[in-house]
């Protein structure tokens, strides 16, 4: 039992000197993380799938392509998105069209 005590505090004193490691992050890149978060998300519903699939984009490639977005063209796709009206006057098409143009031009 004593050396199991002695063990345990060894141990203890062992975890409290494993170096600690951070990094910095930047706000823009802290503020993109949700708005590419949403752009994934949009792209892995099935009917996003369909349209893309209907209009010869491949999904994966699409997903792909978020991921190399820098984060100022995520912010600028998300605010595009962002600001179209709710349930009035664009539909997934249309949408879907947005989003392959940004992929083409970038």
């Amino acid at each position: 039992m004593k050396y199991l005590k002695k063990f345990g505090l060894v141990a203890c004193l062992w975890l409290m000197m494993l170096p600690a490691q951070a990094a910095m992050v930047s706000t823009p890149e802290l503020l993109a993380q949700p708005d590419r978060a949403q752009l994934v998300i949009l792209l892995q519903r099935e009917d996003v799938q369909q349209q893309l699939i209907n209009m010869g984009v491949d999904p994966a490639a699409s997903l792909r392509r978020v991921d190399q977005m820098t984060n100022q063209e995520v912010a600028s796709l998300h605010g595009q998105i962002a600001s179209l009206p709710a349930g009035a006057g664009i539909g997934t098409i249309d949408l879907l069209l947005i989003i392959i143009v940004i992929l083409l031009i970038a």
